[in-house]
């Protein structure tokens, strides 16, 4: 009845696991005691030397019951905390309790989980593909730190080594665009406990419509390097504009595209591969993804540590989509421009889904699924920015 009691009261402070403990220990307990009972009566007719020798070996035994048993018990949780940490996202354990990406998403508030990490790194890299908030982390960087180091540095190896010897002391913010996956990989496979990585992502598709609207404005402003000789760039697409708009030839603007140069072939694809995934798994570098439309309060938890006198200034943008200018419109060649002229915006609602496969754009991808996890979790956390760790690669 003691027995029975104990279990009773303490079911309700213990998990399953100790429970079940408690019931085994409960049933050594009862069958210890009734062998003692047994013993002591057979040990009545010995002398006082026996019975110190028996008594003794009862104890031990009693001590090796219990032992054993608050072994399972250890074994049994260890194995319940591992089954939880390596659950899949949507996974849903005999308890009724799912897990998600909650665990590794960031709050970018003040005094939250990115504040901390920003707090501790002393030095902090900010990557990104093209038209993902580059621009805008690169200005914001240039006057946090008061000073200006070469555009897209992180992805220009010559220039390194004069960064280095250049100052005592180096940036401890640096943004910059990657262009290839050696140069993700570089960071990825140089981990540091006080070296955070900051990697901002846009959903592919998105961000090609966005390089190939940029790419069209650089065409008519006869900027951007290889669009900067007007007379070449005029007879190659075409081009015809006024103060307000800008017509160019479908064909060529569509080569052109195909080239998977320029805006649009500075892609997520080239940066997160397979080898992009393995490395992280095998580095476990201090890394999180954020999206692109949360670089304003990343701006902000990097001011509050790095240049608090910006914060009222906060945020810094550029290069955005409101400030473009000229309406582009696409023509085929040898139409009549009026009835066959669409805006630039209407071409890539039509053709968005299909342009990415019939130009072979995305040629060099590799993991692309892993990709889509991430995205998954990234985009399904508050602040839409997600720690990676060596088990977030596991899970996806």
């Amino acid at each position: 009845p003691r027995v029975t009691a104990f279990r009773l009261a303490t079911a309700s402070l213990y998990s399953t696991n100790w429970q079940l403990v408690l019931h085994t220990i409960g049933g050594f307990y009862h069958r210890l005691h009734n062998n003692i009972m047994m013993i002591s009566k057979k040990l009545s007719n010995f002398n006082g030397a026996w019975k110190l020798a028996a008594g003794t070996i009862i104890v031990l035994l009693s001590l090796q019951i219990m032992l054993q048993s608050l072994s399972i018990g250890h074994r049994l949780d260890k194995t319940k905390d591992v089954q939880i940490k390596d659950a899949p996202v949507g996974f849903v354990d005999a308890n009724g309790s799912s897990s998600d990406s909650s665990g590794q998403c960031l709050d970018l508030d003040s005094n939250q989980d990115m504040d901390s990490l920003v707090a501790n790194a002393r030095q902090i890299f900010i990557t990104m593909p093209a038209k993902a908030g580059g621009t805008s982390m690169k200005d914001f960087t240039k006057l946090c730190m008061k000073r200006a180091v070469h555009d897209n540095i992180l992805s220009i190896e010559w220039l390194w080594k004069d960064y280095l010897v250049d100052s005592l002391h180096v940036q401890s913010i640096i943004a910059s665009h990657l262009y290839r996956e050696a140069d993700f990989l570089r960071l990825v496979k140089s981990p540091s406990r006080e070296t955070l990585m900051i990697h901002t992502h846009r959903e592919e598709r998105s961000r090609v419509a966005s390089a190939v609207k940029q790419i069209s404005q650089a065409i008519c402003e006869f900027r951007m390097g290889k669009y900067s000789n007007q007379t070449e760039t005029t007879s190659k697409f075409n081009v015809r504009k006024n103060n307000t708009h800008c017509i160019l030839d479908e064909g060529s603007f569509v080569n052109d595209i195909a080239a998977n140069s320029a805006e649009v072939g500075i892609s997520t694809h080239r940066l997160l591969t397979c080898q992009s995934y393995k490395a992280i798994q095998e580095s476990a570098p201090q890394l999180v993804f954020l999206h692109y439309k949360q670089v304003d309060k990343l701006q902000k938890l990097l001011a509050k540590h790095h240049c608090p006198e910006m914060l009222d200034e906060l945020p810094i943008r550029a290069n955005m989509a409101e400030d473009k200018s000229l309406k582009v419109l696409l023509h085929k060649k040898g139409t009549d421009e009026a009835r066959n002229s669409v805006d630039v915006e209407e071409w890539l609602h039509a053709k968005g889904p299909a342009m990415e496969w019939t130009l072979k754009l995305r040629r060099e991808a590799s993991c692309q699924a892993k990709t889509f996890h991430m995205e998954d979790e990234l985009f399904a956390c508050p602040d839409e920015a997600l720690r990676v760790t060596p088990a977030s690669i596991d899970r996806w």
